[in-house]
């Protein structure tokens, strides 16, 4: 089975406006270490990751993500 597939912040963030995602979550990043990146489960199961940000950075675009799937659900958590 193959692993996520990489996706912009911009691309991610279109699926959340248009209802298209299912969940949401920060992993931790490999190199560099620290960082961490979005992970996210559209409505038809494909499982995308953005590339590492710093965690502030990647907290807020989490929050962002997160006032989307509030509105037209989905579940948007910061476990790591």
């Amino acid at each position: 089975m193959a692993g996520p597939r990489r996706a912009g912040f911009i691309e991610v963030e279109g699926l959340a406006i248009n209802g298209l995602l299912k969940i949401a979550r920060l992993d931790e990043c490999d190199k560099p270490q620290g960082w961490l990146k979005l992970v996210v489960e559209s409505l038809d199961g494909e499982v995308l990751e953005t590339p590492c940000a710093e965690p502030e950075a990647a907290r807020r675009f989490l929050a962002v993500i997160n006032s989307y799937l509030n509105r037209w659900g989905g579940l948007a958590t910061e476990d790591l």
